[in-house]
Formats: C-alpha cells, sequence, structure tokens
C-alpha cells in the first residue's frame, strides 16, 4: 500500500490483491469509495493516534479492524471493531474503576453531493436512518474510528449496578463502610407518596 509520504504499508489479507492509495497525515486515514475493491477492504489498526485520549481516559493499547464493502456507486458499508481499556470515575461514588471495551459497529455511509445535505423538509425513511451522508466519496476511517468511541461512552458511569454511592450527609463511601447517619425520610418530597 503506497501512503502519501513514501512510505508502504503490506497487509496480511487475502481479500485484495491491488494496491490502495490512502491519503495519511498524522491523524488521518482516508480511503476514495473508487479505491475500494469489489471484494472490499480489511485494515487491521496498530496505529493509536486517532484514539481521542484528550477526552477519554484509555489504560491499555488498543485495537481496531475496519472493513469497507462497495454497495453501489455513491454507497460503503463500514463493520468496524475497537478493543481497549478506558478508565472511568463512578458517578455514585467517585472511585476510579476501569471498563474493558470491545464492541463492532456498522455504518451505511452515501456519498451525497449538494442537494442531499442541504437542510430542506424530508420524510426520511426507516433506511435513510441509519446512513451517514458524506460531502465527498472518501471514508476517513481515523475520524469514524473516534466517534464511536464517544457513542460508546454512556452518559452515567457506573463501577457495578449495585454500587451504593456516597452519604449524602457525611460523604462516606457506603460500598466500603456504614455511617452512622440517621436516615431522615421525611426530608424528601417524596416521603408524601409513601404510605404507612
Amino acid at each position: 500500500m503506497l501512503l502519501t509520504n513514501g512510505c508502504r504499508l503490506t497487509f496480511e489479507s487475502r481479500i485484495w490483491d491491488d494496491e490502495v492509495q490512502l491519503l495519511i497525515n498524522g491523524t488521518v486515514m482516508k480511503v476514495r469509495f473508487g479505491e475500494i475493491p469489489a471484494e472490499g477492504l480489511r485494515f487491521e489498526i496498530k496505529d493509536e493516534s486517532w484514539f481521542p485520549d484528550h477526552e477519554v481516559q484509555r489504560t491499555g493499547p488498543v485495537n481496531a479492524t475496519a472493513v469497507l464493502k462497495r454497495n453501489g456507486v455513491d454507497r460503503v458499508l463500514l463493520e468496524g471493531r475497537i478493543q481497549t481499556t478506558i478508565e472511568y470515575v463512578c458517578d455514585r461514588c467517585l472511585e476510579n474503576y476501569t471498563l474493558v471495551i470491545d464492541e463492532s459497529f456498522t455504518l451505511n455511509l452515501e456519498y451525497a453531493p449538494g442537494s442531499k445535505l442541504e437542510p430542506a423538509e424530508h420524510e426520511i425513511s426507516v433506511f435513510e436512518m441509519d446512513m451517514i451522508y458524506l460531502k465527498e466519496p472518501v471514508v476517513d476511517i481515523y475520524e469514524m474510528l473516534s466517534q464511536q468511541i464517544f457513542l460508546l461512552n454512556s452518559g452515567k458511569h457506573l463501577c457495578s449496578e449495585s454500587c451504593r454511592g456516597l452519604c449524602p450527609g457525611c460523604g462516606t463511601n457506603l460500598n466500603l463502610e456504614t455511617c452512622s447517619c440517621k436516615k431522615d425520610l421525611t426530608s424528601s418530597p417524596f416521603s408524601i407518596l409513601k404510605r404507612e
């Protein structure tokens, strides 16, 4: 595989014979739709420069795969997998914990010149809801992988479903010890709903 900086990469996959030109510039890895052969392309990505380390705390190496398959003239199917370990702070007890990530994803990409990208009132079909429209017929693999990390980042981070959190009175981590604070259930705005 010929890179723009003059380096050559080789792949261990048997699904293609021809060379494909990639645009690589720092943290960019782009493949043009027209460079994807009918049998597809498979990439084993060991380079970690695409990972958003500035926003997500990673504690282990990251491995990713990406498979590109043509689905017509202006469509590409991207199937990928990301494996890594991420460190979070529990939203209940404020303790650090690690989470092993091993996620697969599928993205439908379509080159949509101008008119489809313009905001207009349009009732979309079920098929269009899963489509990602691109301004040019180029797949930025690193950008797609980075977006998946943010999508995997759930809104609430819990060290376990049974996490008891912190005591609202003294701040004791209730997973590790009990406290002597009295539980005043009458101060709750929902206490009026309790029937005895």
